[in-house]
């Protein structure tokens, strides 16, 4: 009977789906945020500021026989480079729009 409790409390808090956003602010940087598997944790969020970031950048990495294509931005003072969508993996088109528009929008003289 506990088990089925247990059970039935993991469905309810579980997520099905994890988001995970790139939010673009020209003139002050960039936001990453993912969420959590679960309804009681908060999502993970980062911001780093335009005069800490390097480049943005797509790579390409192995993931078991596949070779995937992962959006990373560069920052500065970091040994590793933060990857954007880490759970999502786009497609190497879809991280060529965003990485087309978030240049463009921190790096263009438009404002």
């Amino acid at each position: 009977m506990v088990a089925v409790g247990v059970l039935v409390i993991y469905c309810v808090f579980k997520r099905t789906y994890t988001e995970e956003s790139l939010l673009v602010i020209r003139g002050f940087g960039i936001q990453t945020s993912t969420s959590s598997s679960t309804y009681l944790s908060t999502a993970a969020t980062r911001f780093i500021p335009t005069t800490q970031i390097q480049d943005i950048v797509i790579h390409e990495a192995f993931k078991g026989f596949e070779v995937r294509f992962y959006l990373a931005v560069i920052v500065e003072g970091e040994p590793d480079a933060l990857v954007v969508f880490p759970h999502m993996l786009p497609k190497r088109e879809i991280l060529e729009q965003v990485w087309r528009g978030s240049r463009r929008c921190l790096y263009d003289a438009k404002s």
